[in-house]
């Protein structure tokens, strides 16, 4: 019995210092590279085509939430304070980022509000849904949909990059040029195929895509606010429905995330038929599954638009 009970505690050690040296090893391989945070998809992805190998990215809101209404867990937020670098939005679309930026700086994170020095967009100036303000003095967040500022959030990501780790200067230069090289051709397509448009108005279920319009000389009627669940109100749909056949529109674009009872309401009202238009602000699961990334489906948006407004 005392043989069988000392080699079951020879075993275990021996089980104990193998996981103990794993976890050692696993922070030694984290610890060498930077420990990058962004708060959801398309930070995470521009990070990730410029980092690549050198850095750890994480996601902090998951593919699939809601962005605008997500809460991390206090474990998460927690986690994140982990991080060399944090890249958020900005501009009210992540509420509680903005709650804990002053604790992340207290603990050596680098915080980088990536908003900041981009033209920004006010809603009244593309959404006729007046009643629905934002609650950072009616700032569109909806940046990453314009494909130049793609480009500013990819050199400030190089910058900060370089900064944090001078040594792998080169790798991350080299990454920054072939990625902004994707996104000018990407914004050439977009130019090239949105010149020969027959109009200029887009009616979409959610006030997503200000910028993406204002790129490329299009107007944006919203059937809702900042929120895809926001419900608009009668005299907004009434308002919506009369420019819909004013413009002889044939097209309502709708995203997963938003409420699809009034944008139906509006395509049966108005005699519209349904297209995607997707924000891209998280990744479905089908979406993984096959693959997709941000220029994919701004190619897909784009076809979306060419069969409403070109085709």
């Amino acid at each position: 019995m005392k043989k069988k009970l000392l080699v079951f505690l020879i075993v275990f050690s021996l089980l104990i210092t193998g996981c103990s040296q794993q976890q050692k090893t696993g922070n030694k391989i984290d610890q060498n590279k930077l420990k990058v945070f962004t708060s959801f998809y398309p930070l995470y992805y521009v990070a990730n085509q410029i980092g690549g190998e050198k850095i750890a990215a994480k996601l902090v809101i998951p593919n699939g939430a809601e962005v605008h209404s997500y809460e991390p867990s206090p474990r998460k937020l927690a986690d994140l304070e982990r991080a060399d670098i944090f890249f958020y939005n900005g501009l009210g679309l992540e509420p509680w980022a903005d709650k804990v930026v002053n604790n992340l700086k207290n603990a050596g994170v680098k915080t980088i509000e990536v908003s900041q020095n981009i033209e920004l967009l006010k809603f009244e100036e593309h959404n006729h849904d007046e009643e629905h303000s934002h609650g950072h003095g009616g700032d569109d967040p909806h940046i990453w949909l314009d494909p130049i500022n793609m480009i500013d959030i990819a050199r400030r990501m190089n910058k900060e990059f370089i900064a944090l780790d001078p040594k792998n200067k080169e790798y991350y230069k080299e990454n920054s040029l072939s990625f902004i090289d994707e996104i000018k051709k990407l914004d050439q397509e977009y130019k090239s195929t949105l010149a020969n448009k027959q109009h200029k108005y887009i009616l979409v279920s959610h006030a997503s895509f200000g910028y993406l319009a204002k790129r490329y000389g299009l107007e944006q009627l919203a059937v809702a606010g900042v929120s895809p669940h926001q419900e608009p109100s009668p005299k907004v749909l009434a308002k919506l429905t009369e420019e819909a056949r004013e413009h002889s529109l044939e097209y309502i674009f709708m995203e997963s995330l938003a409420n699809p009872k009034t944008a139906e309401v509006l395509a049966q009202e108005a005699n519209l038929e349904i297209l995607s238009l997707n924000p891209i602000s998280g990744l479905t699961e089908t979406e993984q599954e096959q693959g997709e990334d941000y220029i994919s489906i701004m190619k897909k948006n784009l076809q979306s638009l060419r069969k409403a407004l070109v085709d």
